[in-house]
């Protein structure tokens, strides 16, 4: 059976909207387009952050905590899947304001508008973004909303003077169904949501979702991924007047990946376009996985009439969006990396950069994503390589935290669930991560400050660190660095 999410099928008042869950990269970015767009915005988030304070610069009413009395005035409440049975929304329901989630309010802003739909398990925010920025240093001004921030708090939306709106299209709980795209992207397809009970309704929903595009419209999909091909395979059949194009390393490929190599703090291939040129494609990042996510972004902008070869010298000049194996800075000789990765596909792709960097060790910092995917995505995660095989595990208390294994080992700190992750479900904890790792694991409540005093003690030069996951990690670096900082200035006055 699948797992759905009930929300009002009504028309929708967007003139004193109430965010619930404000503070996530997504709905944020939503309130910011709310705001410019000139309606009264209200919201509230379960922690104070950057990313509220930047809301309440841009005029948004921001509360931190949840009270059902929130809702009062509200014209609708827009809430996310983690949020659906916050006691604002609950209440919202027993008041009769219109509860609904944030795809129908994506659908209404794409009235007028032509929208570019980005979606697929991994990637979509980095080849949105990188869509985005193609777009605008070409000389276009697209209204976008992202899921991550592209630079500080916020960056992650703009209402734009085009018709063109670039947005992410999310697959859980199947809200992308909500959407009439006219160019769609899939960037990948795996079964990596609860909310899917089989492979087969994965495709499904996908499915489902290219069959929506608006006639005559696109659908970029990765030919490297099968069931990103599958799907396609039935969508072009489904909807013939739909033109597909396929990006990635395949052969069958129209905008294909050759020659893919890394270097240092770069990733370049060369690029061939569906007219058959070739140019040389180069990122400053080492993630050569960045470059699959390019070309979806190439193949995108080609499809919408741009110039090829300036579309590849544009998407050269991408800096990267926050928390997508994101450089924070180096100190000590030590690299630090964030990285938002809670998937074994995504986990093993960012370890795999991160060994092209290190001179020495990897150091991984995880934050498993949510309790409710724990026990589906534990085994998985538990048998990537990079963690399963070569990662000794070092995760004690006290005198413990100081040992280091055998030279050109690797560590890995494993934490708990922040609590706002948990999704209000029956808590598991990371045994099902731990107990796949060798040496075995313990989970272990670790602050930024405690997390900075092992690394510090550990890390050496020439090693790569990298903060991963979803929730409050992406905090642990500024402490980590603070940490090198301090242990260097204590090397230099010794």
């Amino acid at each position: 059976m699948t797992d759905t999410i009930d929300s009002h099928s009504g028309p929708i008042d967007l003139s004193r909207p109430y965010l619930v869950g404000v503070g996530g990269p997504a709905m944020s970015g939503l309130a910011r387009l709310l705001a410019e767009l000139g309606h009264q915005v209200s919201g509230s988030d379960i922690h104070d952050s950057d990313i509220l304070a930047a809301l309440r610069t841009a005029g948004v009413r921001v509360r931190v905590g949840h009270d059902a009395a929130y809702v009062e005035g509200a014209s609708c409440v827009v809430h996310t899947t983690g949020a659906r049975n916050a006691p604002e929304v609950r209440a919202a329901r027993a008041a009769g304001i219109p509860v609904v989630r944030r795809a129908q309010v994506l659908d209404k802003l794409a009235d007028g508008r032509r929208l570019v739909a980005v979606s697929g398990s991994h990637g979509k925010s980095t080849t949105a973004g990188m869509l985005v920025h193609v777009l605008r240093t070409l000389g276009q001004d697209p209204t976008y909303l992202i899921g991550a921030d592209l630079t500080g708090p916020g960056s992650g939306a703009h209402l734009g003077r085009s018709r063109l709106l670039v947005a992410e299209a999310d697959e859980s709980y199947r809200p992308f169904h909500l959407l009439s795209p006219s160019l769609a992207v899939v960037t990948n397809v795996t079964d990596d949501h609860p909310s899917f009970v089989s492979r087969a309704d994965v495709l499904r929903a996908y499915v489902e979702f290219g069959c929506r595009i608006a006639p005559d419209g696109f659908l970029i999909v990765n030919a490297d991924c099968v069931g990103a091909t599958v799907a396609a395979h039935v969508i072009a059949d489904e909807r013939p007047d739909v033109m597909v194009l396929r990006c990635g390393r395949d052969r069958a490929a129209d905008v294909r990946l050759l020659d893919v190599h890394a270097e240092g703090w770069s990733a370049s291939a060369t690029v061939r376009m569906p007219n058959g040129t070739e140019t040389r494609l180069t990122l400053p990042t080492p993630a050569t996985h960045h470059l699959d996510d390019a070309a979806a972004a190439v193949a995108c902008a080609v499809a919408l009439g741009l110039d090829p070869a300036d579309v590849a010298a544009a998407v050269g000049t991408f800096a990267g969006v926050r928390r997508r194996f994101e450089h924070i800075d180096t100190r000590a000789g030590v690299t630090v990396i964030d990285s938002y990765a809670g998937h074994p596909n995504e986990i093993a792709a960012d370890l795999q950069a991160a060994r092209t960097l290190a001179r020495g060790r990897v150091f991984v910092v995880f934050q498993p994503s949510g309790h409710a995917r724990v026990p589906a995505l534990g085994e998985r995660i538990g048998r990537v390589p990079a963690l399963g095989e070569r990662i000794g595990c070092v995760l004690a208390l006290g005198e413990r935290i100081g040992r280091v294994l055998a030279d050109n080992a690797d560590y890995v700190l494993l934490l708990d669930v922040p609590d706002n992750l948990s999704d209000g479900r029956p808590l598991a904890d990371t045994d099902a991560i731990a107990a796949r790792l060798r040496d075995g694991a313990y989970c272990l409540p670790l602050g930024p400050d405690h997390a900075a005093r092992v690394i510090a003690r550990m890390a050496g030069r020439g090693d790569v660190v990298l903060t991963m996951g979803a929730g409050d990690v992406t905090g642990y670096g500024a402490a980590i660095l603070d940490g090198l900082g301090r242990r260097a200035e204590v090397a230099l006055s010794a």
